[in-house]
């Protein structure tokens, strides 16, 4: 309990002086102060980081964020900077489909319509971001799936995945991670799923996702993930302003030849 009141301390003095120049670095501290928080300190906690958050959720490109960001082994591209830029707007999609469940959650109830439809949304995501594909030649010798690290990876930046691909390893169900039970819901489910009770009890008895401690563990599990999210992209934001490109210009320049190829 006195680690944890230390650590609420250092969250509060966290949000002392925070600017565009070193809010990444802060918000950093502060995801790693939260790990370490026990979980009924950590509803407290959240009082803070929702302060935090909100003041993260204005970055954008121009702001340094971190003292030492992990850049890129070589030039980006004009390419490859839209690709990032593309990134990033998918990675503020996803954050906010964890805001809104989030919100969804607490107006209303588990299995409402609002709370299903995010939550889904985030199965879809996760999936389609970090997981799928991992058989096929697009990801030989890949670390992980998703069309994140199809982006990242040809430009030495896969470390910025670590942490993301650390939260979709945990346990999770029977026998498997955090990462194949969003693949299980998403794949049987969502997408080539047919709605038949046999279908919905195989699910169940794979993640055992009526019990109501594994629904708080995907509770966790989806929360934990959330932050990781914010700092990817704000890492990702941190490239792009350190790679100072004139996005107008690059933008139209793509249009212009784009136009030139009709």
């Amino acid at each position: 309990m006195k680690n944890d009141v230390n650590n609420l301390s250092k969250l509060s003095e966290l949000l002392v002086d925070p600017s565009p120049d070193n809010l990444g670095d802060i918000f950093e501290k502060a995801v790693e102060i939260r790990t370490k928080i026990g979980t009924v300190p950590k509803s407290i906690a959240e009082f803070q980081l929702t302060k935090l958050r909100g003041m993260v959720s204005r970055a954008e490109l121009g702001w340094k964020l971190f003292s030492q960001p992990l850049l890129p082994t070589r030039t980006l591209s004009d390419i490859e900077i839209l690709q990032l830029i593309s990134v990033e707007g998918a990675l503020r999609e996803l954050c906010y489909c964890c805001e809104r469940l989030e919100e969804a959650a607490a107006i209303t109830w588990g299995g409402s319509s609002p709370t299903r439809f995010y939550i889904n949304s985030i199965y879809h995501y996760v999936s389609s971001m970090f997981l799928v594909d991992t058989s096929k030649k697009t990801h030989k010798n890949l670390p992980m799936g998703g069309t994140i690290i199809r982006a990242l990876a040809p430009i030495g930046l896969t470390e910025l995945l670590d942490p993301i691909n650390e939260v979709l390893q945990q346990p999770f169900g029977k026998n498997i991670n955090f990462g194949d039970t969003i693949l299980l819901l998403r794949h049987s489910h969502l997408v080539h799923g047919d709605f038949s009770p046999e279908r919905i009890e195989y699910l169940n008895a794979q993640t055992g996702i009526r019990d109501a401690l594994q629904q708080q563990r995907l509770a966790d599990l989806i929360w934990d993930l959330f932050y990781q999210l914010i700092l990817l992209d704000l890492k990702l934001i941190a490239v792009l302003t350190t790679s100072k490109p004139n996005v107008i210009e690059i933008i139209n320049l793509y249009l212009t030849n784009l136009k030139s190829t009709f």
